[in-house]
């Protein structure tokens, strides 16, 4: 036992479990907690210029390293703020915590009307997290990070949220710290993975199809000698773009709402998705299903599993490998008849109209082990389909809660997490502006991502709709912009106008070497759909 304040608990915990940043924003309630971080060299803490950008960032920081992102806000209107960035992490399976401060004590759930005070406040983040609990004593603090950590460590990683009134973090109590929470990986039933193998042994044209689930666990290795085994050609979704390296012989491209990949789908006698609910793509009802997902819930949601087998998917898929070479050998290879798939696919991107020529040129100009964030724009909808990567976690999408503004933060958070890998982000004009004032925080630490901001003057997708869907009647769609570059310099970061796309690949090239973060503004046209 050692008798300490609440707040030097709870940061002595959080180092404890590995945390070596924390993006916040102070206020009242938690001024304690900052009070507390001043002691404790060993985490980082990254203020940030609103409260949305502290879950995009920790989200960042989550997946491009594979650890838990933390974020710190006051009560009510920060958590609200906040909510986007932890909605946007529970729908990617993104383990953020988010760490609430509460009113008084004495208050909470008064309706006394005390400072920042919403009623049942952990009931507003509920649907948007696996884990919640509320701190009232200094002596419960350890006790509930290490439950935080120990439930974002154990099966499908989810968000976790603590909240915390002021007196539990200033006053003292004799706590217990807890060892780090251990990362408990759910293991596969073996006859689960017996009968698993012998149906894709069945199958002449067997398919992988690769989620989020399978880049999380870190399942690259083991997935990649399966599809070797089963000479299956691989789809992914965006989530779990980089499970197979796009380089590979097999790999195919990502199935997310693509109708160029319906041949490859149609022409599979059997399909083993690994780490993924099936959102926004489908297979036939008649095709055998081998359904491997650390979530039992998913399992039946949009298609019916001849086998599931409910585990993680690292030792789901190593399991179900060695299954496979003890069960049978090499087969036949395919890679002629997927890179015949795989060329048809890029032919047919490349005829949607001028973004596939952005996409190609911003993967042509980053390094293979760069890491890409797209927000929700045109060009955006085009990476998540044509951007072919490389490098494990070099791929960071908004999965289905498809949030505006998100590239931005979520991208700063990645370069905290990995200072030394080149992070690059895109966005909308309109997308952009939702956190731009995060360039201050990327400025004042020294987070050097590059951010290329296409302007069409407009929130496309939606004038896009206005134009082709109801007649051309626009209306809240058109947007008057800032001069990108000068707003950039204003913050002491590096602004890049260009003339036009032509001119992004050499510009993109020389920010990657700057000492310091850039935007880069490039104005396109209005572009047409991507599907």
């Amino acid at each position: 036992m050692t008798l300490m304040t609440g707040a030097q608990a709870l940061v002595t915990q959080l180092r404890r479990e590995g945390v070596t940043h924390l993006f916040g924003l102070p206020g009242d309630q938690i001024m304690h907690l900052l009070d507390a971080l001043y002691d404790e060299p060993g985490i980082t803490f990254v203020t940030t210029r609103h409260e949305q950008a502290t879950t995009y960032m920790a989200d960042g920081y989550a997946r491009a390293v594979g650890r838990e992102g933390c974020a710190l806000v006051v009560p009510g209107v920060g958590l609200y703020n906040a909510g986007a960035g932890l909605a946007t992490a529970y729908a990617a399976s993104s383990p953020v915590l988010l760490l609430a401060g509460q009113i008084p004590r004495d208050a909470i759930d008064r309706g006394s009307g005390a400072l920042h005070e919403i009623h049942r406040q952990l009931d507003v983040v509920a649907p948007v997290a696996g884990h919640t609990a509320g701190i009232r004593h200094a002596a419960e603090v350890p006790g509930a990070v290490h439950r935080a950590f120990a439930a974002m460590r154990t099966g499908r990683p989810r968000p976790a949220v603590l909240d915390v009134p002021p007196e539990a973090l200033a006053e003292k109590a004799d706590v217990k710290l807890p060892a780090a929470a251990e990362r408990r990986r759910a293991q596969p039933d073996p006859d689960a993975v017996r009968d698993a193998a012998a149906l894709l042994l069945r199958a002449e044209r067997p398919l992988l199809w690769a989620g989020g689930g399978a880049v999380s666990a870190g399942a690259h290795d083991a997935l990649t000698a399966i599809a070797e085994h089963l000479q299956a050609p691989v789809v992914t979704t965006r989530e779990g773009k980089g499970a197979v390296d796009d380089r590979h012989p097999l790999s195919v491209g990502t199935m997310w709402f693509n109708p160029r990949l319906r041949p490859v789908l149609d022409d599979a006698d059997a399909v083993l998705a690994v780490g993924t609910r099936f959102s926004g793509s489908g297979i036939a009802p008649h095709v055998p299903l081998v359904h491997l997902d650390a979530d039992p819930t998913e399992f039946d949601r949009h298609h019916t599993a001849s086998v599931a087998i409910a585990a993680d998917a690292l030792p789901g898929a190593k399991a179900l490998l060695a299954e496979l070479r003890r069960t049978s050998g090499p087969r036949p290879p395919r890679t002629a008849e997927t890179a015949r798939m795989r060329r048809q696919v890029h032919e047919q991107l490349a005829a949607v109209g001028p973004q596939s020529a952005i996409v190609d040129t911003v993967r042509a100009a980053l390094p293979d082990d760069s890491i890409l964030v797209p927000c929700t724009t045109t060009v955006g909808y085009m990476c998540h389909m044509r951007y072919p990567v490389h490098a494990r976690r070099g791929y960071l999408a908004t999965s289905y809660m498809g949030t505006l503004g998100f590239a931005f933060p979520t991208g700063l958070g990645a370069k905290a997490a990995r200072p030394d890998v080149p992070v690059v982000t895109l966005s909308g004009d309109g997308g952009f502006l939702f956190a731009a004032g995060e360039l201050a925080t990327a400025v004042q630490y020294g987070i050097n991502t590059v951010n290329v901001v296409f302007d069409d003057g407009a929130y496309g997708n939606s004038n896009r709709d206005q134009r082709e869907r109801f007649g051309g009647r626009e209306i809240g769609t058109a947007l008057r912009n800032p001069d990108w570059a000068a707003l950039a310099r204003s913050f002491g970061a590096n602004g890049v106008a260009l003339s036009a796309p032509d001119d992004l690949g050499p510009a993109l090239r020389d920010a990657l070497g700057a000492d310091a973060p850039t935007v880069i503004s490039v104005p396109i046209p209005r572009l047409p759909s991507p599907f």
